[in-house]
């Protein structure tokens, strides 16, 4: 398997800075297209996994096909695009609970 071309990285959009999310929250966004890239993966994995519950040292030259469909299907789902798309939703759904918040009036315990 060849790599492919060199893929330019696209500009952030205006609205979200790199210093718009925390350390935290980024690594919410990291864990939520984790997630989505699990679910959308789930095929490949499970052939993945199939193949190698067969074998043991032998998953290395046996089911290299499998992990190889595996680690594409996992790239494709985990692009540079889709990072940028989950920080814009994370982030305007942020400024969307820090609007609510400022209409509501802060009450001391």
């Amino acid at each position: 398997m060849t790599p492919g071309p060199p893929v330019e990285a696209p500009e952030l959009s205006p609205n979200l800075r790199l210093a718009s999310l925390t350390r935290r929250e980024e690594n919410k966004v990291i864990d939520m297209r984790r997630k989505h890239s699990y679910a959308r993966c789930a095929d490949a994995m499970k052939f993945f996994s199939e193949c190698s519950s067969k074998y043991t040292i032998g998953v290395v030259w046996k089911c290299k096909e499998h992990k190889d469909i595996m680690n594409e299907c996992l790239r494709r789902a985990n692009t540079v695009d889709d990072m940028d798309r989950a920080r814009s939703i994370f982030v305007s759904e942020k400024q969307k609970e820090l609007a609510e918040k400022q209409g509501k009036p802060r009450t001391l315990i």
